[in-house]
């Protein structure tokens, strides 16, 4: 059995649990050959293992781009199975963004996608931006049992938490209140309907209270420009105040970072949501990284899953109350964290 298809067979099998008879819509694009080589695996290994799949595919999107409307009316047909693996984003949902899918839990959804999965909970799968064949082959096809046994650790402490605060040599020293919060998981247990994820996995994420973010993060790390993730050669200094974001300072990436944030911004305003605005500069998650077969390559698929790190994100957050039009996730290596005053991680190295 090549790599490959391992790869894609865990995926289904042991991250998705796919049954017989079910449906299985697999989105992609041509612009990166990778991501249709690993559409083609998954759906010959869903085929395998009994489902019915179907691969649809568009021209690739970037994170403000709209979503084709057959891609959208393919999601709609709500599949018990739908993976996005794309080369850059799925696309975005006009009707989502101007006036809301409104899911059975009453709340409104930017995307059918998301009305599906989170307020209906009638669908899984797994979105893959980015993914390249090396990355889905190596971080894969793995042991999940000692991933979710740690995962679940870290989601007890931080759903019980009120207070985090993040230090790393670079310099990065980091508060922020997560009361009210619940941690998410992202540990490839995509197993009932409801539950979505990266593939790779490998991380426990949570969004900061709205407005509590006080100090300074250094991105020492990958940083997610959008279209590319590089590494910068100086640390991005970004600093913030009551949640938002009032400095950018570094070498080029970090103007490169401050021209993606004022973009979000300028495609708001265009929209007129003044709350999609503000929320360009917002904090809007921090993510602890758990994947030990995952390396930092400049691709933020694999490089935010990455053990020995944290990432935080500018932009809109996944309790669906900081909407904004980007979520650009950035790296601090080699980070302690403390909750609540007590140490969970010493420079890298989780303590429970």
């Amino acid at each position: 059995m090549s790599k490959l298809k391992e790869a894609a067979t865990v995926a289904m099998r042991d991250c998705l649990g796919l049954k017989s008879d079910e449906e299985v819509l697999i989105i992609t694009n041509f612009e990166n050959s990778d991501s249709f080589d690993i559409s083609r695996a998954l759906f010959d290994a869903s085929r395998e293992l009994g489902g019915k799949p179907v691969i649809i595919i568009q021209e690739a999107k970037t994170s403000i781009d709209y979503a084709e409307n057959c891609v959208l009316k393919a999601i709609e047909a709500a599949p018990d199975i739908i993976i996005s693996i794309s080369s850059v984003k799925m696309g975005k949902d006009p009707f989502g963004i101007y006036v809301g899918h409104v899911g059975r839990d009453g709340k409104k959804y930017e995307h059918i996608y998301h009305r599906l999965m989170e307020g209906d909970r009638h669908i899984r799968g797994f979105w893959s931006p980015s993914v390249t064949r090396d990355t889905f082959e190596r971080t894969v096809a793995i042991d999940y049992t000692e991933m979710r046994t740690l995962a679940n650790k870290l989601k007890n402490i931080l759903d019980m938490g009120e207070v985090v605060r993040v230090t790393a040599p670079g310099g990065t020293d980091i508060s922020f209140s997560i009361s009210g919060r619940e941690a998410k998981l992202d540990d490839g247990d995509l197993r009932i309907p409801g539950a979505g994820g990266n593939l790779p996995a490998g991380e426990v994420f949570i969004s900061p209270a709205n407005g509590t973010a006080e100090g300074v993060i250094y991105f020492d790390g990958t940083v997610d420009l959008m279209t590319s993730a590089p590494i910068p050669k100086e640390p991005v200094r970004v600093v913030f105040s009551n949640g938002y974001v009032t400095e950018v300072t570094g070498d080029e990436v970090a103007g490169e970072l401050l021209e993606v944030i004022k973009l979000g911004e300028s495609r708001a305003r265009e929209l007129g949501n003044v709350e999609m605005e503000r929320n360009a500069r917002h904090l809007g998650e921090m993510g602890i990284g758990i994947n030990y077969a995952a390396k930092m390559i400049g691709n933020m698929l694999e490089d935010e899953k990455v053990g020995k790190t944290v990432h935080f994100a500018i932009g809109m957050n996944y309790d669906n109350d900081a909407k904004a039009l980007i979520h650009q996730d950035c790296l601090v290596r080699s980070p302690t964290i403390w909750v609540d005053g007590k140490q969970i991680m010493k420079e890298g190295n989780i303590l429970i």
